[in-house]
């Protein structure tokens, strides 16, 4: 995604399940559409505990999670609503997509008599950017009413003719029920946000709005539309890409490329000695330096536990030779991130890779890497940040953790939310993280000294954390530290460096408005307005289904007000977080909704970066976990 700026023993509720675990685990049917006219083969949500015809043919089991997953059983009317009016709009984006003329006897099935409805695309929308390669119009308003809904629909349709790979997707963020008493059965609403995408061949035609519609439920068959209005209206075209797929060309000349890269994750969790359970998630990491001072950046890509990590050396010609072996880098063990970064100073990239319970540290000797220290951690490693922290000239790591290692307990624990007595918004019992102080001195031993605990590192440092990023954000010449933590609170630790050069960190986020309660996962600095301050962008998990039940009042009904919010909140997406720059009293804006990037989807990475240089920080967010055969993904 490209954004440019100018669980319990007693049965739940199906939607709740378990602290919220399923809705962001899982998704909670929050899909969308496949290649155009294509819909997901759900099975049909049944009314009550009769079975469904997706019910046919199933074992005891399969029937079991099925009526678990029936949102019908436990009352949830209002997460039954949301899936048909979803069907009901995919059958309308179908139309959108096919290219032809729509007509009345198209829409009957879709549409209530008496139906009134807005255009869907703007007559005249406002060009908000353009360069030689990208076009993005929006529209000044919501869209006008129309009498000719069909035209409507043909209008759009007509754009997409001749489309390949065209994509719809639909989010339901909110079910208003009952909107009147004496309805029977009574109409409800539903607020989503709309999604169509092809290839025509003008470019990528991309269009984005949210559609606020109305039902009417009907005693045989699915709801039909009375009413659609279309607001925040964006179009875009992408004429010429700003990248192009160069994988195959670069890594396609190494065997490893086809038996391990293109090989998914659920082929090797069938073969891989894996026990931690991020390696479910896919979550090594990669790192980019020039090892052997050629000029050119050389790539080291960490695998999964059993397989090994691979190096490769880039040639003049763009393609890279593995040679990891050859370097005594194709390591074995779990290996969760990796930097490439000069730790002794003696002008060559040295190697770091965070592995299962350790940190292991390899200087480069010209033609190889030699292991010179291997540091204890935490179990479940995460994500590998360096900096000079006490600016002594000499770069400092650290290293973030997850969840402890329970799998060889007498009373093994699940992960996370799965947990017993696991505070799903607010966890204190992760991991501990570590930040190791570089004391190598010249012709001597390697040396790093965990002083977590010396500088102030230890206050909140069991939350799950998964990335961290530094950045001298209060403009004072020291490097401050920003911890994006899953499970709730982050952590912003600003540098309070003392005239004798001792560091001690002090976590302001409370206090400055950066703590963001999510599950963060990833966090990227950048003067995103160009005001001299540097802001910060973190990454969360989008959930519609969360939108949904966490705004409904039988979900958690002892909740406070304060505590509902902090769940809706974990469901909104990504944050972007203002720097006003206040002298001695360090303050963050939420600017998250304004600026139209809280939905990165479930976004594991993200990154400022000006990328077509017109000199304003646009973001690139890493996004998605697995997509099934039916179209659907997380």
């Amino acid at each position: 995604m490209l954004i440019n700026l100018k669980t319990s023993l007693h049965k739940p509720p199906s939607i709740t399940i378990c602290l919220l675990s399923s809705l962001f685990l899982l998704g909670c049917r929050d899909s969308g559409t496949g290649n155009q006219g294509s819909t997901e083969s759900h099975p049909p949500v049944g009314a009550g505990g009769e079975t469904t015809l997706g019910e046919i043919g199933q074992s005891a089991p399969e029937r079991e999670w099925a009526e678990i997953d029936n949102p019908a059983s436990d009352g949830w009317e209002s997460e039954v609503r949301a899936e048909e009016a979803r069907r009901q709009l995919e059958r309308l984006t179908t139309l959108l997509l096919n290219g032809t003329p729509a007509t009345e006897g198209d829409l009957s099935d879709i549409l209530a008599p008496g139906f009134k409805g807005s255009l869907l695309r703007p007559q005249n929308p406002v060009v908000v950017f353009e360069d030689s390669g990208v076009r993005v119009e929006r529209a000044k308003q919501n869209l006008e009413k129309t009498g000719d809904f069909a035209g409507a629909v043909t209008a759009v349709a007509e754009e997409f003719r001749g489309t390949v790979d065209s994509h719809s997707k639909i989010k339901v963020l909110q079910v208003g029920m009952g909107t009147g008493e004496t309805e029977d059965p009574p109409v409800f609403t539903t607020t989503q946000l709309v999604s169509l995408t092809g290839k025509t061949p003008a470019g990528v035609v991309e269009h984005h709005a949210r559609w606020i519609a109305h039902w009417i439920p009907q005693a045989n068959g699915p709801p039909r539309l009375s009413h659609l209005e279309v607001r925040d209206f964006e179009r875009s075209v992408v004429r010429q890409s700003w990248f192009a797929d160069c994988s195959e060309a670069t890594l396609g000349g190494n065997p490893d490329y086809g038996a391990q890269i293109l090989r998914g994750m659920n082929h090797w969790l069938e073969r891989i000695p894996f026990r931690a359970a991020l390696n479910r998630m896919g979550t090594p990491g990669l790192a980019l330096g020039d090892i052997n001072g050629d000029g050119l950046e050389d790539l080291y890509l960490c695998q999964e536990p059993g397989l090994p990590n691979l190096l490769f050396l880039q040639r003049n010609d763009g393609t890279v030779k593995e040679v990891s072996a050859d370097w005594g880098v194709d390591w074995l063990q779990d290996s969760r991130s990796a930097l490439l970064v000069d730790l002794d100073n003696d002008g060559r990239q040295d190697l770091a890779a965070a592995i299962f319970g350790a940190l292991v540290l390899a200087r480069n000797e010209g033609d190889r890497f030699a292991v010179q220290a291997v540091l204890p951690t935490s179990e479940s490693t995460t994500s590998l940040t360096a900096a000079d922290y006490d600016r002594d000239g000499k770069l400092d790591l650290y290293l973030c953790a997850y969840s402890p290692d329970r799998s060889l307990d007498a009373d093994p624990q699940a992960l996370g939310p799965l947990g017993a007595r696991f505070v799903f918004h607010d966890a204190e019992n992760g991991s501990p993280n570590s930040l190791f102080r570089n004391e190598i001195a010249p012709g001597e031993s390697w040396k790093f000294t965990n002083v977590t605990t010396a500088t102030g590192l230890d206050a909140h440092n069991t939350r799950w954390t998964f990335a961290a990023s530094w950045e001298d954000f209060d403009n004072d010449g020291d490097p401050d530290l920003y911890l994006a933590n899953d499970y709730g609170r982050n952590c912003l630790f600003v540098n309070e460096a003392g005239p004798d050069g001792t560091v001690h960190f002090r976590n302001i986020a409370p206090t400055a408005g950066a703590e963001d309660s999510a599950s963060g996962m990833s966090a990227t600095w950048g003067d995103y307005d160009r005001d001299g301050h540097m802001d910060l962008y973190i990454s969360n998990m989008f959930s519609a289904a969360g939108s949904r039940v966490t705004a409904r009042s039988q979900f958690k009904p002892s909740l406070s007000p304060d505590l509902r919010r902090k769940f809706q909140h974990f469901a909104r997406g990504n944050t972007l977080l203002r720097n006003l720059g206040n002298p001695g009293n360090p303050t963050f804006q939420d600017t998250s909704v304004a600026a139209g990037v809280t939905i990165g989807r479930w976004a594991w990475s993200s990154l400022f970066a000006d990328l077509n240089n017109d000199g304003w920080e646009d973001l690139v967010v890493a996004n998605g976990y697995l997509t099934g055969t039916s179209g659907g993904d997380l």
